[in-house]
């Protein structure tokens, strides 16, 4: 396994500069505008990123690569490029190699950072990576790809232009991606001035603006970033804190719909979470909230926190305890969220209501609202779906007390031999 990081995002050139890192050490990977007159969406305003673009930048199109999942219009984890040297260093990549990306992020808070590794003014710190699903495809791959791949690919930038014009493009592995809570730095006390990662871990010396060029890490030093992610994406032991409450009024919300994706704990057959064994702290059933304790897809919660014409936060997993047969491994909408409150946890918001799940027996199979079911991890749904969707789940047993049970049993059962792991969100 060997790794390249590549530069993404905004910088100080375009619209509203660089993506912003926040006191607490979140942060917010905003894309570059997109430069082909032709390509319409998305938006920053249709990503749900406000605040960290000027006012006559919210409708303009997004150059949306990397594409992430955790925002509410990605559907795979794909990148693509069609320049050298960063084409150069994506062809040395593999099945199983690691594609890290890392952007530079200004300092946004008016209070100084809460942790000594924020650079006061910027900063490049690494946001996320790829574990490749297959080796990097080529344009001339692409172009002759199977379908069912090539719609798997449609979300990425190159691909929503006239013509696809990147040189390769990479898929990442859906459970072993991801856009980072807390980033990676990768400068020392200031930022352009690399830290141990670039000057120990990479082949690059760490000169000149080292922060713009690809860096190569071979299997050891993948392993250490790795790790670090971890390391630096860990709960703050204290536990959250709602810093403020909102009410939301029933009277005032149509009845769509957004799907919300999370990890099924593989020892329950029950729809909870991956608790006790991958650490993951939502859906927060115990609150009836989702994003109560950590950061999941957080760009998804704002926009159907803001978007009065949603009222139904419809959860969805795929089931992975093979002792259920048929619906081992095929994808349910088993419950939902009645929005009722936006809470402000301080460094990202949480949605609390009403909350409903119900048995794998009684769930809605995901292929019955959605097209691509096997790819989409967040989808806006319209009125007439969401209704569909909710009163099937209305009609089987409510059984969230059951799943309460369930998560207790199972972290006790796992207390005595290894610890869970640190939260992880969804």
């Amino acid at each position: 396994m060997k790794s390249v990081a590549i530069n993404v995002g905004a910088n100080s050139k375009h619209p509203g500069g660089r993506g912003p890192i926040y006191a607490d050490g979140s942060f917010e990977y905003i894309p570059i505008p997109e430069s082909h007159s032709t390509v319409r969406k998305p938006t920053y305003d249709s990503l749900g990123i406000d605040g960290t673009r000027p006012n006559h930048a919210a409708e303009r199109a997004v150059h949306f690569d990397p594409e992430f999942p955790e925002y509410s219009l990605g559907r795979e984890y794909t990148y693509g490029d069609r320049h050298s040297p960063k084409t150069d260093r994506l062809a040395e990549l593999e099945t199983g190699d690691v594609l890290f990306f890392y952007a530079t992020l200004d300092h946004a808070s008016d209070d100084s950072p809460r942790r000594d590794w924020i650079n006061e003014d910027w900063g490049a710190y690494i946001i996320g990576h790829f574990t490749l699903e297959r080796d990097p495809i080529s344009r001339e791959e692409y172009e002759n790809a199977p379908p069912e791949l090539r719609e798997r690919l449609q979300g990425n930038a190159h691909a929503r232009r006239p013509e696809f014009d990147a040189e390769y493009i990479v898929l990442g592995d859906r459970e072993k991606s991801a856009l980072y809570r807390t980033p990676v730095p990768l400068s020392g006390k200031e930022g352009t001035e690399p830290n141990e990662f670039v000057t120990e871990h990479s082949g690059d010396p760490g000169g000149g603006p080292w922060y713009r060029r690809p860096l190569t890490f071979d299997e050891s030093s993948t392993e250490r970033l790795l790790e670090a992610r971890e390391e630096y994406h860990r709960a703050d032991p204290a536990g959250p804190a709602v810093h403020s409450r909102e009410s939301v009024e029933a009277v005032e919300l149509g009845e769509g719909g957004q799907l919300q994706f999370f990890f099924h704990s593989a020892q329950s057959e029950l729809p909870v979470r991956a608790a006790a064994e991958l650490g993951k702290t939502e859906p927060h059933i115990e609150k009836r909230a989702e994003n109560y304790c950590n950061e999941c897809y957080q760009p998804n919660i704002r926009s159907f926190l803001n978007d009065n014409s949603r009222r139904y936060l419809l959860l969805f997993t795929r089931c992975r305890n093979s002792d259920l047969g048929e619906h081992d491994d095929r994808r349910y909408v088993v419950g939902y969220i009645d929005k009722e409150e936006k809470l402000d946890m301080g460094d990202h918001l949480a949605v609390r209501g009403d909350t409903r799940l119900v048995s794998f027996d009684d769930a809605v199979p995901l292929a019955d609202l959605v097209d691509s079911h096997r790819s989409v991890r967040v989808e806006i749904l319209d009125s007439d779906t969401t209704r569909q969707a909710v009163e099937q789940l209305d009609n089987g047993e409510n059984r969230l007390d059951d799943c309460l049970d369930e998560l207790d049993r199972l972290e006790s059962f796992n207390t005595d031999d290894v610890p869970p792991p640190s939260g992880t969100g969804c």
